[in-house]
């Protein structure tokens, strides 16, 4: 055999092998972060993301034949009665009731001048108050969003989580973005920032880069106390992927580069979402008022348009991932314009347009990627149980089963999550 054709046999072996590997990770995503790292280490970066794509656009293309043949139909990523069905009862709380019966009103007479009696006086009736109620405040909740396709619920939000006195701190919907694929969607969790806090954890392992800073991959005790921990979601990319910027509790992992889209959380509890070198977050800024920062490429909405850089394929602008129209399970966080409402938006079969154009739609002011692949797109509560722990529920049962609890444990890559505020 020539030694041509020896090297074009193991290209072809080993594209088969990355295939055949990215295939069983759709179907086992626990694989995905086993298998991911040696493929890397023999394809590269974008020798796996073109494999990563041959493998989506394969998905995406029987996903298609399937639902143009009627075979399967879209579904809400939840049941939808449960949606729609209150879940927190709120009691009207009354003025206190009166301690006293007030006195009859009794008219004074004058003292008589002559003997002609006088007519008896009838006393008024006695005044009786009448006890009026107050309702407790409107249930915190989102004006409903308008549906971008034809399922049941989808727009509508509806209470997701509670703090300590049974008022709604997070409400949660989802949306269709996809005219051409039906079955695309992007489930949208809304949190009232006046009440909850997002924090981030940098992971042990990532990001970061080559010799240099890691976290320690876990929620600090104070804040992982049932009752207190609302939740937690995936970060970003990793630091090979980009070299954006990350810091987190005390650690500087990657410096942050101009231009990509950042989310900061200040000491205070205030969370800012927008390009670093921007009005709100320009270069100079004093990283010692910061609790945390993540950068994750360019920014996907911006004043609540999607940006030109959401339509290219710049390996520089999305850190060398895959194809900015290749269909898969995508991630993204964004805030309100009055910096009150955080976003988390995740979901299967969504191209770049299709996540912009949920964050627009939902009311997302500026917002960033996260992480893709279903093996990495994870979104979990955390409800405390019986036994003083906790229960963990994914966003999207079917999917996002394996490890719930992921993060509540030391993680190797980096994550948010919301807890109470004091």
């Amino acid at each position: 055999m020539s030694l041509k054709r020896l090297i074009l046999t193991l290209f072809v072996g080993l594209v088969a092998l990355a295939v055949a590997g990215f295939l069983l990770i759709q179907f086992f995503p626990s694989v995905g972060a086993q298998l991911a790292d040696p493929l890397r280490a023999v394809l590269g970066n974008r020798g796996v993301a073109r494999v990563q794509e041959v493998v989506f656009q394969v998905q995406d293309g029987v996903r298609q034949t399937q639902y143009a043949l009627g075979l399967a139909e879209p579904q809400a990523p939840w049941e939808v009665a449960a949606v729609l069905t209150p879940t927190a009862v709120f009691t009207p709380t009354p003025f206190p009731t009166p301690t006293s019966t007030p006195t009859p009103f009794t008219p004074e007479v004058e003292p008589a001048t002559d003997t002609t009696p006088l007519p008896t006086s009838t006393p008024l009736p006695t005044h009786t108050p009448t006890i009026t109620t107050t309702p407790s405040p409107t249930p915190w909740t989102l004006p409903p969003l308008t549906p971008l396709g034809d399922l049941l619920g989808e727009g509508e939000w509806s209470p997701y989580l509670y703090d300590e006195r049974g008022e709604p701190t997070a409400v949660r919907t989802f949306l269709q973005p996809d005219p051409a694929r039906p079955f695309a969607l992007a489930a949208i969790i809304a949190f009232d920032l006046r009440r909850t806090q997002l924090n981030f954890v940098l992971g042990t392992e990532e990001p970061a880069l080559r010799d240099g800073p890691t976290g320690y991959g876990f929620i600090p005790e104070a804040d992982k106390q049932p009752g207190k921990l609302l939740a937690t979601f995936n970060g970003g990319f990793k630091g090979t992927h980009g070299r954006f910027g990350a810091i987190g509790q005390g650690v500087t992992a990657i410096q942050p580069r101009e231009g990509y889209g950042t989310v900061v959380i200040y000491k205070n509890g205030t969370v800012k979402l927008d390009a670093w070198g921007s009005e709100q977050l320009p270069t100079d800024s004093d990283t010692d008022t910061m609790l945390a920062l993540r950068q994750n490429a360019r920014l996907v909405v911006q004043n609540r348009e999607i940006t030109a850089e959401v339509y290219n394929n710049s390996v520089e602008d999305w850190g060398g991932t895959i194809d900015y129209n290749i269909v898969t399970w995508r991630s993204g966080l964004g805030l309100d314009a009055g910096g009150e409402i955080l976003y988390f938006l995740a979901g299967p079969s969504l191209s770049m347009p299709a996540l912009g154009e949920a964050m627009k739609t939902a009311g997302v002011n500026n917002g960033i990627l996260l992480d893709i692949n279903e093996s990495w797109v994870h979104f979990a509560t955390h409800l405390p149980d019986e036994q003083g722990g906790f229960t963990s529920e994914p966003l999207f049962p079917d999917v996002m089963s394996f490890q719930p609890n992921r993060y509540l444990f030391q993680s190797t890559r980096d994550f948010f999550y919301i807890a109470l505020r004091e």
